[in-house]
C-alpha cells in the first residue's frame, strides 16, 4: 500500500491505491540538542516538506481528487501556490485538469511548479472571490479547502504516521484550519491524544485571533502573507485544540527570522511556515508550556524567488473570467 491508502482505515471508506502522487512516509527528524537544551524528553521534525509537491498539501488534494467520480473534468482552486501544485499533480494523475487562480503576488518558482504539474494559471486581483465566481457560474468543482467538506480528510494520514512515536504534542503552521482538522480527526479516530498547537504569523491569524482579539497584524512577516486570514470556524477549532491542552500562538516576523537560521543550521530549506513552527516550540518550551516528545511539522520547503514566473493570462473582472473560462471550451450554467 502506498501514501496517503496506508492509513485508508481513517478514510470515509475511500481506498484508492492506483492512485498516488509518491506521498506521505515523510522522515521523522530528531533533534535531540535542541531537545536537552529546551528541556524536553524528544523533539522530532516531521519533514512534509519531503512530499514531491514540495508540502503536506499533496495528502489533502490527493484525497480531493481521487474521491471525484470519473475523469476529464476542469476544476478550480484559488491558491498562493502549495495547494495549486498538489492540486495540478493530483489532477493530472486522475485524468482531470486544474485551473488555479493566482495573486500577482505569488512566488514566481511556486507559479513554475504549478505549471510544470499541468495546471492551467490565472493571475487575477482577488483570487478567492474570483475563483468562486467560476465554480458557481460554470458548475465547476472547487478544491479550495475551505469551500471543500472532503478537503481535511487526506491530512488524517499524517496522524496516522505520528502516533507511532506517541507525540505528548504536535506543532503546524495552519491559516485555513484545514489540515490541523484533519490531523485531529485522525488523532482521535486512533485514540490519541496530543496536545495540538495551531502556529500562525502574518497576515493569518485568525485562528490565534480566535483566543487572544488584540493581536496585530505582522505584515513584514515573510510567514502567513497570502494564506486565508479570517477562516470558517476558527473559534470552534481554537477551542478544540484547547481541550488537547494545546491552542494557537502567533509568531513574529523576527521569531521567523530565527527559527529559519536554526533550521539552515541544521540543513534543513524550510518554508518560513516551516520557520514559524520551529520558533514556536522554542517560545512554548521556554515558557514551560511544552514538554515530553514534541513533533514540529515541517509544512513545505523553501522557494526562493529564483525562477521566472511563467507567462500566464491576466483577467481584472468577472467578465473576463467568464470571457476566458468559455475560450477553454467551458459553458456557463446560463
Amino acid at each position: 500500500m502506498r501514501g496517503i491508502w496506508r492509513h485508508a482505515s481513517l478514510f470515509e471508506g475511500l481506498d484508492r491505491p492506483e492512485l498516488s502522487l509518491g506521498e506521505g512516509d515523510t522522515p521523522l527528524e530528531p533533534l535531540d540538542a535542541l531537545a536537552a537544551e529546551l528541556g524536553l524528553e524528544s523533539l522530532h521534525l516531521k519533514r512534509e516538506d519531503r512530499n514531491p509537491g514540495g508540502s503536506h498539501k499533496d495528502r489533502g488534494l490527493l484525497y480531493q481528487v481521487a474521491a471525484l467520480p470519473g475523469t476529464g473534468s476542469t476544476l478550480v482552486i484559488s491558491s498562493s501556490g502549495n495547494a495549486a501544485a498538489s492540486g495540478a499533480a493530483a489532477c493530472r494523475a486522475a485524468g482531470h485538469r486544474l485551473l488555479a487562480f493566482v495573486s500577482p503576488a505569488t512566488n514566481p518558482s511556486k507559479l513554475a511548479r504549478i505549471e510544470a504539474a499541468g495546471g492551467l494559471l490565472l493571475s487575477c486581483p482577488k483570487p478567492i472571490n474570483f475563483a468562486r465566481y467560476a465554480a458557481r457560474v460554470f458548475g465547476l468543482r472547487s478544491l479550495r479547502g475551505t469551500a471543500d467538506p472532503l478537503a481535511s480528510i487526506g491530512y488524517r494520514s499524517l496522524a496516522g504516521e505520528l502516533v507511532p512515536a506517541r507525540p505528548d504534542a504536535v506543532l503546524t503552521f495552519s491559516s485555513s484550519g484545514v489540515s490541523l482538522t484533519g490531523m485531529a480527526d485522525g488523532f482521535d479516530r486512533l485514540g490519541a491524544a496530543p496536545a495540538l498547537w495551531a502556529v500562525q504569523s502574518g497576515l493569518c491569524l485568525g485562528i490565534a485571533r480566535a483566543l487572544q482579539p488584540d493581536l496585530p497584524d505582522d505584515p513584514a512577516s515573510p510567514a502567513g502573507r497570502l494564506g486565508v486570514r479570517n477562516p470558517p470556524g476558527a473559534a470552534a477549532l481554537a477551542e478544540r485544540l484547547v481541550a488537547t491542552g494545546g491552542g494557537a500562538v502567533a509568531v513574529s516576523g523576527a521569531e521567523v527570522a530565527s527559527g529559519s537560521d536554526q533550521l539552515r543550521g541544521l540543513g534543513v530549506d524550510a518554508s518560513p511556515e516551516g520557520a514559524a513552527v520551529l520558533a514556536a516550540v522554542c517560545r512554548l518550551a521556554g515558557a514551560g508550556r511544552l514538554s515530553g516528545r514534541v513533533v514540529a511539522v515541517v509544512t513545505g520547503r523553501s522557494h526562493p524567488e529564483l525562477d521566472p514566473a511563467p507567462e500566464m493570462p491576466s483577467v481584472e473582472t468577472y467578465l473576463a473570467v467568464r470571457a476566458y473560462l468559455e475560450q477553454l471550451g467551458l459553458e456557463p450554467l446560463s
